[in-house]
C-alpha cells in the first residue's frame, strides 16, 4: 500500500482570499476595509510571497529527507510543546466509553469475586486486554488501515500512541519534548495516588495475558495493597500531581529529581515515562443523575477536587485533597476506570488527534464486548488479527514462582514504585495540589443528552449535514445569549495526506448569520428560515470539504508565520497581516468545538481554549446528540439550555405545518407535549401558508422581546 500524498500548500492568493472571507462576518465594515487594505498591500504581499517561496522550498527538502512528513509537522508540534501552561484543561481532551452491558454493577454490594471492586477490576481487565491486542497489531504491522470513502488515511499518528510521554524542558531549553519508547512492554497502574507497574507484552510484542481473567488478579492485588498502605498524614504521596503544573515548574522539579544523590525517584520517573500507558483505578463512583454526569466528565477531563474541611472528623487532617485529580499522570495516555465501572480515556494531544484515539476507543470497546460473546460461542468474529503467535502466559497467583519469572525475563507480578520525598518535594507537592484545585474550581462542565432526534432526522427532515446543522445550533444559542457572533473553530481531519493533522473550519459565515438572525426577525417567515438554514449548512459543508483537502487558511498562514519567527525575524520585517487585529481575532477561538462521534462513545469533551471561551465536544448519533460544554466563569448551564431549546425550535419550525394540519384534523387544542417549551405558541392565522411567522423565539431571550437593532446590525 502506497503512502498517502503529501499535504498540499495552497496558493497564497487562495489562502488570503479565504482569510478575508472567514474574517468578514466577524468584523464591522470599517475593520473589514482596513483588513483588506493591509492584506493586499504591496508590502504585505511581497513579504508573504517571499515566505511562501521559502515554505515551498522547505517542504521540498523535507520530502527528500523525511518522506513521511508534512510542511506543518514541525510547526504543529512546536505549538503544543512550547506551550508553558498546564496541559490540564488546556491540552488534554477525554473520551467516555459507553457502559459495558455484559458486566453487572455490583460496586454497592460486597458480592463477586473481588468484593466491592469486582466491576472495576473486570472492566479494567477487559479493556486492558483489548488495548494489548491493539498494540500487538500495531507493532506487528497487521493493523487494518483507516479508510474513509475509499481513501486510505495516514497511519503515522499511531506510532506515538503508546510508550509516549510529554517531557518538560531541560535546563536552558524552551520547549517540551515528545518522547516515544518503541520497546516499551509494561504498564503503570495508579490507585489512590500510588504507582505500580508490571510487564504486559513479551519480547515479541505479544500479550502476556491472553484473557482478561489473567490480568484481574494483578489489578485486584493492587487495590488491596493500596487500601492497606498508610503514608504521611494518613494519606499517600500524589506524585502524579506534578504533571498538572506549568511546564516551567514541572521542569524545575524534574531537574531537582535528576540531580538528587539518591537516584530512586529518577528511576521511577523513567519507568513511568516509558510505560505503554497508564491505568487509573479511581476509588469513586458516579451515577446517572445530571450532577453525576457533570462530575464524571470533570473527573475524566481534569479530575475532581475534594477537600476535607469537616472539623468534626478529628481523625482526618484538615485541608487534605481527596479528589481524583491526584490519581492521574497527564503527560501520557490514560485509561480511567471508576469504582462502578465507568470508563474513559484522557490523552496528551501533541502526537495524535481525536480521530486516532477514536479508532482505539472503537476497537477496544467492541473487542471487550465481543469477549463476552466468545465465552458463549467460538464463532464470534475477532476485530483484531487472530494470529497464532506465541503467547507467554504468566502464573498470576499472588506468589509467582521466581524461577519462571526469571526464565521469561518478565515482571508479571505488580511492583510498587516507592517515591522518596524530602522537604522540597513535599512542599512542591502541596503547592501543585493547591494550584490544580484552584484551576479546577474555576471551570464548569455541563452535559446534554438530547434524545428528541439525531442525525437521521436532521438528514431526512432538515435536508442538512448533521454536523453543519449542529454547528448552526451553537451559533443560535450564543447569539441568543450575547447578541453577537464570535470566532468559532471546528477541526477538519486532513489524514488523507501524509502526516496530516487538522485544518480549521470556521462556522460563522454570511449565510450562518443570515439564518441565525432570521430566527429573531419579526419579518422573517418559516420558509425563509428553512432556506437560510440549508444555505448555511451547504456553505459549512463546502468549507469542511475544502479543509479536508488541505485547502484552508489557518495552517498555511501559521506555517508562514512560523517560518518568519524561526528563521527570518532578525532579517525580515513581520508581514503586516500578522500585526492586524483580524489575525488576533482569527486566533481567539471563543467557541471551540469538535465532533468526535461513534456509538461506542457516551461523551467527549475538552476545556475552552480562551479564558472567555466555551469548549464544546459533541457526538451525533442516529437518534440522539450528546454534548459536553466547558467554560471558565461563564454561564455554561444557561448556554447549554439554549442549545437544547434551539434544537427544539428549529425542529418546531420544520414541523409546524404538519402540527397545524394534525391539530385541524383532530380539532383539539395542542397539548403540552406539542409545545416544546412553556410560552411557545403558534400564529394560527398564518399557519400552513408561505408567510408563516414564528413568535416562539422570545423564550431564547429569557422572556425579552426580539431585539431588532441587533438583527439588522
Amino acid at each position: 500500500m502506497s503512502n498517502p500524498p503529501r499535504l498540499p500548500i495552497p496558493p497564497l492568493k487562495d489562502t488570503l482570499d479565504r482569510f478575508i472571507k472567514r474574517l468578514e462576518p466577524l468584523q464591522d465594515e470599517k475593520q473589514n476595509s482596513r483588513m483588506r487594505k493591509v492584506v493586499y498591500s504591496p508590502e504585505n504581499l511581497d513579504l508573504l510571497e517571499s515566505l511562501h517561496e521559502k515554505l515551498i522550498n522547505y517542504d521540498k527538502e523535507l520530502a527528500q529527507e523525511q518522506p513521511e512528513s508534512s510542511y506543518i509537522e514541525r510547526f504543529w508540534y512546536d505549538s503544543y510543546l512550547e506551550y508553558d501552561a498546564s496541559v490540564v484543561l488546556n491540552v488534554n481532551p477525554f473520551f467516555q466509553l459507553q457502559d459495558d452491558p455484559t458486566i453487572v454493577d455490583t460496586s454497592a454490594t460486597d458480592s463477586g469475586p473481588y468484593g466491592y471492586s469486582t466491576v472495576q477490576v473486570k472492566r479494567a481487565a477487559k479493556l486492558t486486554t483489548s488495548i494489548l491486542k491493539f498494540i500487538r497489531e500495531l507493532r506487528h504491522g497487521t493493523m487494518k488501515p483507516d479508510i474513509i470513502k475509499g481513501t486510505h488515511l495516514s497511519m503515522d499518528q499511531y506510532k506515538k500512541l503508546f510508550g509516549s510521554s510529554r517531557i518538560p524542558p531541560g535546563p536552558g531549553e524552551q520547549s517540551c519534548h515528545l518522547q516515544t519508547d518503541t520497546t516499551s512492554h509494561h504498564v503503570i497502574v495508579m490507585y489512590k495516588s500510588q504507582f505500580y507497574w508490571f510487564d504486559v507484552l513479551d519480547i515479541n510484542n505479544d500479550p502476556i495475558f491472553s484473557t482478561p481473567e489473567e490480568i484481574e488478579w494483578n489489578l485486584y492485588s493492587i487495590i488491596m495493597d493500596g487500601n492497606n498502605t498508610k503514608n504521611i498524614n494518613g494519606g499517600t504521596l500524589p506524585f502524579g500531581v506534578f504533571t498538572t503544573e506549568s511546564r516551567r515548574v514541572w521542569s524545575n522539579i524534574r531537574d531537582y529529581i535528576f540531580r538528587s544523590e539518591d537516584p530512586s525517584n529518577w528511576k521511577i520517573l523513567k519507568i513511568i515515562e516509558s510505560a505503554l500507558f497508564v491505568i487509573c483505578l479511581d476509588d469513586v463512583s458516579f451515577g446517572d443523575s445530571a450532577k453525576d454526569k457533570r462530575e464524571l466528565a470533570k473527573s475524566l477531563l481534569c479530575g475532581t477536587s475534594k477537600i476535607e474541611l469537616d472539623f468534626k472528623k478529628t481523625n482526618v487532617p484538615l485541608n487534605v485533597q481527596h479528589g481524583t485529580c491526584l490519581n492521574r499522570w497527564f503527560d501520557k495516555l490514560q485509561l480511567i476506570i471508576t469504582k462502578n465501572g465507568k470508563a474513559g480515556i484522557n490523552f496528551e494531544h501533541t502526537g495524535f488527534d481525536g480521530h486516532t484515539v477514536l479508532r482505539l476507543a472503537i476497537d477496544i470497546y467492541t473487542d471487550s464486548i465481543l469477549s463476552f460473546a466468545r465465552g458463549v460461542s467460538k464463532n464470534v468474529p475477532d476485530i483484531f488479527d487472530n494470529r497464532n503467535g506465541t503467547i507467554i502466559k504468566g502464573d498470576n497467583s499472588l506468589e509467582m514462582n521466581s524461577e519462571q519469572s526469571n526464565l521469561a525475563n518478565l515482571i508479571t507480578i505488580p511492583r510498587k514504585l516507592e517515591w522518596k520525598a524530602g522537604n522540597f518535594l513535599l512542599s512542591s507537592l502541596h503547592f501543585a495540589e493547591t494550584r490544580i484545585s484552584d484551576c479546577i474550581s474555576q471551570y464548569e462542565f455541563v452535559t446534554l443528552d438530547f434524545d428528541k432526534f439525531g442525525g437521521d432526522h436532521i438528514k431526512s427532515l432538515f435536508k442538512c449535514s448533521p454536523d453543519a446543522f449542529t454547528q448552526q445550533i451553537f451559533q443560535i444559542a450564543y447569539y441568543a445569549l450575547y447578541g453577537k457572533f464570535e470566532t468559532t473553530y471546528e477541526p477538519a481531519m486532513t489524514k488523507g495526506f501524509q502526516n496530516g493533522r487538522t485544518e480549521a473550519i470556521r462556522t460563522v459565515t454570511p449565510q450562518c448569520k443570515k439564518f441565525v438572525k432570521s430566527l429573531f426577525d419579526r419579518n422573517a417567515t418559516d420558509d425563509d428560515r428553512k432556506t437560510y438554514l440549508q444555505q448555511a449548512c451547504k456553505e459549512h459543508s463546502t468549507i469542511t470539504r475544502e479543509c479536508s483537502m488541505g485547502l484552508g487558511q489557518d495552517r498555511h498562514l501559521y506555517a508562514l508565520y512560523s517560518i518568519w519567527n524561526l528563521w527570518y525575524k532578525d532579517s525580515m520585517p513581520l508581514p503586516p497581516i500578522f500585526q492586524d487585529k483580524s489575525w488576533s481575532i482569527l486566533n481567539t477561538n471563543v467557541i471551540s468545538t469538535s465532533n468526535c462521534g461513534n456509538p461506542c462513545l457516551k461523551n467527549f469533551g475538552f476545556g475552552p481554549v480562551t479564558a472567555n471561551g466555551f469548549g464544546i465536544g459533541y457526538i451525533i448519533r442516529d437518534n440522539s446528540i450528546s454534548i459536553v460544554v466547558s467554560s471558565r466563569h461563564r454561564q455554561t448551564h444557561r448556554f447549554v439550555s439554549l442549545i437544547e431549546r434551539s434544537l427544539l425550535e428549529v425542529n418546531h419550525i420544520f414541523s409546524r405545518d404538519l402540527d397545524e394540519v394534525m391539530d385541524e384534523a383532530s380539532r383539539v387544542t395542542p397539548n403540552q407535549s406539542s409545545d416544546y417549551l412553556v410560552g411557545m405558541h403558534r400564529d394560527a392565522r398564518n399557519s400552513s401558508t408561505s408567510i408563516a411567522k414564528s413568535k416562539d423565539l422570545r423564550f431564547l431571550l429569557g422572556g425579552y422581546d426580539y431585539f431588532d437593532v441587533s438583527v439588522s446590525g
